[in-house]
């Protein structure tokens, strides 16, 4: 099955709405919670291609240190909405949450270097259907 790109883009659109003053959550392998980066409002970009970007997060603060391995991304209501990997920016594969740092150190500054979610596959884009 396919989606349209168009198609995705509404609801990308619509996702990306829901995140709209929420947080992520960032996780390292053992489950150790290492920090909060709350998104800005608007959270992201104008969809295009089934993906969106978030606007660039403010620092947030390191609550234990780890390597950050994976994210769950939060709703202003506090309903969780999106779960993935998370990362260092040359990481392959390619987290879909990219910090600046490969470790996240307790009361330091956290920096993302981007967060981008997409409802295609890389492959699906020009296939015909």
């Amino acid at each position: 099955m396919r989606i349209e790109i168009w198609a995705a883009d509404n609801l990308a659109q619509t996702m990306a709405l829901l995140l709209d003053g929420g947080r992520i959550d960032v996780f390292d392998a053992l489950g150790t919670k290492l920090a909060a980066c709350q998104f800005s409002k608007p959270a992201f970009n104008a969809p295009a291609d089934g993906a969106v970007a978030a606007h660039p997060f403010a620092a947030a603060r390191g609550l234990a240190d780890g390597r950050p391995v994976r994210f769950e991304a939060f709703a202003q209501s506090g309903d969780r909405v999106l779960a993935g990997t998370a990362g260092y920016k040359e990481d392959q594969p390619a987290p879909e949450m990219k910090f600046r740092t490969r470790m996240i150190l307790e009361d330091a500054d956290v920096l993302v270097e981007s967060f981008v979610f997409s409802l295609l596959d890389a492959g699906e884009e020009g296939e015909s259907a």
